[in-house]
């Protein structure tokens, strides 16, 4: 009888145990936006090098992930433009420093790993409330 018992208690533990940690590395239970926000840090250096690419002064680029917001665009048709994620940052180490990019998401395929239909820039380069070029 208590063989029995271990048995079941070690079977248990086997498949529970080995339920959360399958769930854990498949990310199974992330939200869409989190495992878009886990998918973008991931790409870190690609949006880093995107907002260098805007000017050349820029050398450095600091991102500010609790600012990311998910949004739908408008393109004056009643379906709208889709729906992108709003990534912002600073660069250059600047206090006031400020640009914002939109990550298209592709229609239909927010839940999926390849979500990504292009990237752009949401706002100019920005100290202090003007442009950088200024």
């Amino acid at each position: 009888m208590k063989k029995r018992t271990l048995l079941w208690l070690v079977l248990a533990l086997v498949i529970f145990g080995g339920g959360a940690w399958l769930a854990q590395e498949t990310d199974l239970f992330l939200s869409p936006r989190a495992k878009h926000l886990a998918y973008l840090k991931d790409h870190e250096e690609e949006i880093k090098e995107f907002v260098k690419s805007l000017n050349p002064k820029v050398e450095s680029v600091q991102i500010a992930w609790e600012e990311t917001r998910w949004e739908e665009i408008g393109n004056g048709t009643p379906q709208g433009g889709g729906k992108v994620i709003r990534v912002f940052g600073g660069f250059n180490q600047i206090k006031d420093s400020s640009w914002s990019v939109l990550v298209y998401i592709k229609d239909g395929k927010a839940n999926e790993e390849d979500f990504i239909e292009g990237i752009g820039s949401g706002a100019p380069l920005r100290v202090g409330g003007r442009d950088f070029d200024e």
